[in-house]
């Protein structure tokens, strides 16, 4: 059995998104996506389509649809937070309003892992949400998406100690494993074995 994870990098294009001390939402989004793209390759049968590879502007609408017509498993959404007030930091996760309990079990589960990794370096929990919940009051491509669809707020890029996470390569590689890995537990799939002679290559 195969999964089609659809990762969903938010913004791009013209659309900037939030913009932090030194660093755009879009950037990072993608960032984020191309990383855990790479992490989930690791695990059996697991099967990854971006609504965007580039810096391009995509509606809600044509990310839904590739989305639907691929016939993604799961949608994962990725933004980061931001706002006027440089105090507020922290972690959130967002399922649409209209979402029905199968995609709520799978938001609860993927969110308690990320929290668990977020707290051991001080990154404040700030609950599992409905997208009407969000900034701009809803999240059109999670109501759209005919599977399970969440997104990930990942930290506030105008706090200056989540924005110096979100600048730390290091740790956005292990914050995309947490991810790769918490979707790999989801579904079932075991990390690939990997043989001698591939680690071998590896290093060449």
């Amino acid at each position: 059995m195969s999964i089609l994870i659809c990762l969903d990098p938010g913004h791009g294009g013209t659309d900037r998104g939030s913009i932090g001390f030194s660093s755009i939402e879009k950037d990072i989004c993608l960032d984020i996506a191309y990383r855990v793209e790479r992490k989930l390759k690791r695990y059996e049968g697991m099967k990854v389509i971006l609504t965007r590879s580039f810096d391009l502007n995509r509606t809600a609408e044509e990310r839904s649809e590739w989305a639907n017509r691929s016939k993604a498993d799961l949608l994962i959404s990725l933004h980061s937070n931001a706002a006027t007030d440089s105090t507020l930091s922290g972690f959130t996760s967002y399922v649409s309003v209209l979402a029905g309990a199968r995609t709520r079990r799978i938001q609860c589960w993927l969110h308690n892992q990320i929290t668990y990794f977020l707290r051991q370096r001080g990154v404040q929990d700030l609950g599992k949400k409905n997208d009407t919940e969000s900034m701009t009051g809803s999240l059109h491509v999670l109501q759209l998406s005919r599977m399970p669809a969440i997104a990930l707020g990942s930290l506030f890029m105008t706090n200056p100690q989540d924005h110096r996470l979100l600048s730390d390569n290091n740790f956005l590689d292990q914050y995309s494993s947490c991810i790769a890995s918490g979707l790999a537990s989801i579904f079932r799939c075991p990390e690939k074995q990997t043989t001698a002679s591939e680690v071998y290559d590896y290093f060449l």
